[in-house]
């Protein structure tokens, strides 16, 4: 099997593979080629992500208007914002994180 070489400056490519996603990534300048059907693939996978995480949103909108009676003022003892799980990244910005 021949080395893939960037078409840009001839540099050797290396093969990323992040959630099914296949990435040839420029030795030297950090280029991003994707095959036929991997920009698909990863704009599926943004989409679901933001479908996902407009339902987690509606449901703790609704969980915020049933607390809104709760005027006590303690949330800070809790450590602020209690639904700060995730670490805030994107399954996009994991893709690209090399």
């Amino acid at each position: 099997m021949t080395e893939l070489q960037s078409p840009i400056d001839g540099a050797p490519m290396r093969k990323v593979r992040r959630y099914g996603v296949e990435i040839d990534v420029c030795s030297r300048t950090g280029g991003v080629w994707l095959d036929k059907g991997e920009l698909e693939k990863i704009i599926d996978m943004i989409r679901d992500e933001a479908e996902d995480h407009g339902r987690r949103v509606g449901r703790r909108d609704a969980r915020d208007a049933r607390d809104m009676s709760d005027d006590d003022d303690d949330d800070d003892r809790f450590g602020g914002d209690r639904r700060r799980g995730r670490s805030g990244r994107s399954r996009l910005s994991d893709i690209f994180d090399f």
